[in-house]
């Protein structure tokens, strides 16, 4: 079976026709109902040096969704036929965490059934899996945005089921472009290394030691012509797989080419990146225990840009910048060593923020007692009033309330008949009609006074409400609205 897959794509190989290398730039800067993407039409700069590099490109700029999925359906076909491919996308894209899209100029407030048109990202990365080893993926967006849409989507770009031999480089924006100029079309240059030295540029799937997209014409390989399996290694090279160059080393062991092989599948087997990742997933954290991990880091203000359980870009550049910070290899993927330090950092600083916070609890408990020693304590309207001015939920408001009430009953039975009467006829002269009977009730409710049902009628309950508050303002406690003390609810209702 593993001689038979050589065949296949030494058949593919040996085709007359030579393949075209295929490029595609989509880049959406300006929406017409969303904010803008900064920079996100810098990716299609590199166009002119994608061409000079050999390839055929299509460039987007502020596609709306037809416009997107007939320049996708184009690129597909294709690639096809195509020996190398590069793709990048930038702009603003959504996620539920396992799958995301890039959203087009045209696009509303996403919502998660209504994505149809939207630039599926597992989609295209099907399409680049037709050339393993030369396929990379650039995404621009915002690295640090948390907005979220509805209950299940949030910006940004979630977890990548990436396939094997695919490569995802990943930045903000306005810096999509460089790592094609600078890397990914330079004759010789290594793009792996170019990607680990730009503190700016992110890696995530198919990361060997090194990757060269645009060789040197002096440099190219010319191995002896004739030789029986040299067809056959140039299909394992066209491959670029672990698999496709153990096959060729087990079934050509004698080749002169069998130790170069070894050569590249034990760089491939044993890249630090790859075991890395390897030996995360064989740790087999669950969703619980990666909400565990992202809660911690947060707490130690490494942002995963979400606590949902999947380890998506956010949570990768988080554990990066934990990994650099606490002086180990910057893989992106966490040991059962790493994930303990986490937590016990984590714990710590737990401790500190609850120490921290103890401590302004004591000191706001300090200056509320004291104040109350300075007002409430002296016994008198005017005292429980400017306490419960200062400190309306404080240690001793309740009991400032209360002796206010007190105060208030013992007002209304020293009053005799005439003079409730004279109150009566005060507030039945200012006309109050319903509606405004209701704001005055809710507005002794909301000032805690307790006025009873919110109906627009005055019963004896709103009485009392009326009277605390006159006794909390100084003013005569009649239960009784007049002129004075409506103008003064009136300005704590309007003035606040």
């Amino acid at each position: 079976m593993r001689k038979i897959s050589l065949i296949a794509a030494l058949t593919a190989f040996a085709l007359p026709a030579a393949a075209d290398d295929v490029a595609l730039l989509i880049g959406v800067e300006r929406y017409q109902e969303l904010r803008r993407a900064p920079g996100a039409e810098d990716v299609l700069d590199s166009a002119q040096d994608l061409r000079r590099a050999g390839y055929d490109v299509t460039t987007l700029s502020n596609g709306t969704s037809a416009n997107m999925t007939r320049t996708l359906n184009r690129f597909a076909q294709g690639a096809t036929e195509a020996d190398r491919l590069i793709v990048g996308l930038s702009g603003r894209f959504v996620t539920d965490g396992a799958r995301s899209w890039l959203l087009a100029t045209d696009s509303q407030s996403p919502t998660y059934f209504g994505l149809s048109d939207a630039v599926s990202v597992d989609s295209v990365l099907q399409v680049l899996a037709q050339t393993p080893g030369q396929a990379i993926l650039i995404l621009g967006y915002d690295l640090n945005s948390d907005a979220q849409f509805g209950d299940y989507l949030r910006e940004g770009v979630g977890e990548l089921n990436i396939p094997q031999g695919v490569t995802v480089l990943y930045a903000e924006p306005n810096s999509t472009d460089g790592v094609v100029m600078e890397a990914i079309t330079v004759p010789g240059a290594d793009v792996m290394a170019f990607a680990r030295d730009a503190r700016w540029l992110n890696i995530a799937g198919f990361a060997p030691r090194a990757l060269v997209m645009q060789p040197n014409d002096e440099d190219a390989e010319t191995p002896p012509s004739g030789h029986p399996t040299l067809q056959f290694w140039i299909a394992a090279q066209e491959l670029n797989t672990a698999d496709a160059y153990r096959d060729f080393a087990l079934n050509y062991p004698r080749s002169p080419y069998a130790q170069e092989a070894r050569t590249r599948l034990d760089e491939i087997e044993n890249d630090p990146q790859r075991l890395a990742e390897i030996a995360e997933v064989d740790l087999g954290l669950t969703r619980n225990a990666r909400r565990e991990i992202q809660r911690d880091l947060t707490l130690l203000d490494y942002s995963t840009r979400g606590v949902d359980g999947i380890f998506g870009p956010g949570s990768r550049r988080a554990i990066r910048n934990w990994q650099q910070s606490n002086g180990f290899a910057q893989t992106s993927f966490l040991t059962a060593e790493q994930i303990n330090r986490i937590d016990a950092q984590a714990s710590r600083r737990a401790a500190e923020i609850a120490e921290a916070e103890e401590r302004v609890r004591a000191q706001a408990e300090q200056l509320d007692r004291a104040y109350w020693e300075e007002t409430g304590a002296r016994g008198d309207a005017a005292g429980y009033s400017a306490y419960l001015n200062t400190y309306p939920d404080g240690i001793f408001a309740e009991e400032a309330r209360e002796a206010l009430d007190e105060d208030a009953d013992e007002t209304e039975s020293d009053g005799g008949a005439e003079s409730n009467q004279a109150a009566a006829d005060a507030e039945a002269a200012l006309r109050i009609n319903p509606v405004m009977a209701r704001l005055i009730e809710s507005r002794l409710a909301q000032m805690g006074f307790n006025p009873g049902q919110v109906d627009g009628r005055f019963d004896s309950e709103t009485r009392g409400a009326i009277s605390r508050y006159q006794t909390r303002g100084g003013l005569p406690a009649t239960g009784y609205l007049n002129e004075r003390t409506l103008a003064r609810l009136l300005a704590d209702t309007f003035g606040r």
